[in-house]
Parts: C-alpha cells; structure tokens; sequence
C-alpha cells in the first residue's frame, strides 16, 4: 500500500531528473563546442563583416561619418591585431573638445556595438587629441 502511495511522488522525481540531465548534456555540448564556433556577440549587436579586414573597414567607415559629421580631423587609423571574431582599429581624432567627446560618445552608444578598449584624452591648441582602440565584434 505505501509503495502505491509513492508511485506520483517518484514519478514526479524521476521526470524532473530526467529533464536536469538532458539539460546538463546540453550545456556539456556548448561547453566543449571549440571557440571558434561561438559566437563572440549577440545578434544584432556585431559587425556584419565577412571577416576582420572587412570589420576593420566598418570600424573605420563609421568613424569617418562621425567625424565628417561632427568636424572632427582623423589623424590616423591602424589595424590592431585582436582574438578570433573581433576586429580593432587605433584612432587618432583631433577637434573641439565638445565636438571629439561627441564623436566618442556616438561611436561607443551607436549600433553595431564597438567599445573603445583604451583611451586617451589630451589637450591640444585649439582643442583636444583622442587617441584609442575601438574594438566591435564581426560575428
């Protein structure tokens, strides 16, 4: 009679074990997937790039709109070599403190996501030098 009584409560039990190890062998295979199978961003957050060269492109492409829109010089773009899935480019702008802070502030809250990694701001004649690393990720 008691084991009649424990049949649901059992049952109940060996479901949710059931679910706990199938969501465990999940996990396991995400976890041993190799990195570069992963994406490194959330959708609609990267670059759409086919590869780095192109992020670097869209990187620069979009600092060179704000700058334009801005009045902001871009002294200089470099690549920077970065991990797998990310593309980074050092920039160097120049311009009116008000309007070198704004740029930086469209680049870092625009959409694609590109952080920049490091930065400095300087005082210059006439105005203020950005110097930094932008980094987005391409996948």
């Amino acid at each position: 009679m008691l084991a009649l009584i424990a049949v649901p409560f059992t049952d109940t039990a060996l479901g949710v074990l059931s679910k706990a190890r199938a969501e465990r062998e999940v996990l396991a295979a995400a976890a041993r997937a190799p990195v570069g199978d992963v994406a490194v961003m959330a959708p609609g957050l990267a670059i759409g790039a086919s590869d780095t060269a192109a992020g670097r492109a869209a990187i620069m492409a979009r600092v060179q709109a704000l700058a334009k829109s801005g009045g902001v010089l871009v002294e200089e773009t470099s690549a920077v070599e970065v991990a797998p899935g990310l593309a980074a480019l050092r920039i160097r702008v120049s311009g009116a403190e008000k309007a070198v802070v704004a740029l930086a502030d469209g680049l870092e809250r625009g959409r694609p996501l590109v952080r920049l990694r490091s930065w400095q701001l300087v005082p210059i004649p006439g105005g203020v030098r950005l110097s930094g690393e932008a980094v987005a990720a391409w996948r």
